[in-house]
């Protein structure tokens, strides 16, 4: 537990020193809103300690699926209902608009969007088909069309993006999409989550580079559908999308 802690502290805290590097002046101005960066994101993440260390706390149980996911819906939840309960006291700092919590898409997103969760599909596609195949179990694919993506992208392309996007403007430009440090510093963070590790013994591990990388640059697409649409209803349907045809197509 102590080092998952540790784990999750260099994390957010890499990102964050990482914004003192790229603007001084204004992480100096904005100190809290780097310091409510750090706590979200670092609380949404200890959700998932608190409930593998004491399951009575689990509401849903989790169960595993052929050793390769961990389905725990409990964190999941409580981190989703975390946000929502802090969109009242945050008002002032962001606005439900900025975090993306709406239906409606910006002019010229959609297609935009529509391309890239097609592309996302492909891109599941292989991998399932080529990786270790295990029972069809309907509760995984549950799980994985629903929450990763749901919490996921209301706390990394919603919360925490809209946050640093406070600090740094949208100075990039790819595939017609305007993009800021946030969206690049909340890929790199979703990436270093998915594999890097402080082992037992306090040394640092990188487990699995691929899919740090893997992960990051779809964090990346996932953003760059925020900014173009202004909502997360396009990247939370992507996510999903990954999630369960890459495991459904181990499951057949």
């Amino acid at each position: 537990m102590e080092q998952d802690i540790l784990n999750y502290i260099l994390i957010f805290g890499f990102a964050i020193l990482c914004s003192f590097v790229i603007d001084y002046k204004k992480s100096i101005k904005y100190w809290y809103v780097l310091l409510l960066f750090f706590i979200i994101g670092f609380v949404d993440n200890i959700f998932n300690i608190i409930t593998v260390t004491y399951p009575d706390v689990q509401f849903i149980k989790s169960h595993s699926w052929n050793n390769a996911i961990y389905c725990n819906w409990s964190p999941k939840l409580y981190s989703i209902v975390f946000v929502l309960l802090l969109l009242i006291p945050l008002k002032r700092i962001i606005t439900p608009d900025e975090i993306g919590l709406r239906l409606s898409q910006k002019r010229n997103s959609i297609r935009f969007s529509m391309i890239a969760v097609l592309l996302i599909f492909l891109t599941a596609l292989i991998p399932g088909l080529l990786g270790n195949k295990g029972a069809f179990d309907a509760k995984t694919l549950l799980y994985l069309a629903l929450m990763p993506g749901l919490n996921e992208e209301l706390i990394y392309r919603g919360l925490l993006l809209g946050l640093l996007n406070k600090l740094f403007d949208k100075g990039f430009k790819v595939l017609g999409t305007n993009f800021g440090w946030g969206a690049i510093l909340t890929s790199v963070v979703f990436g270093l989550l998915h594999g890097f590790q402080i082992t037992d013994d306090y040394t640092i591990a990188f487990n699995n580079p691929f899919n740090i990388v893997l992960t990051g640059i779809y964090g990346f697409v996932f953003a760059l559908m925020k900014e173009r649409s202004g909502s997360l209803v396009f990247p939370i349907i992507a996510h999903g999308t990954i999630d369960f045809f890459h495991f459904l197509f181990r499951m057949i």
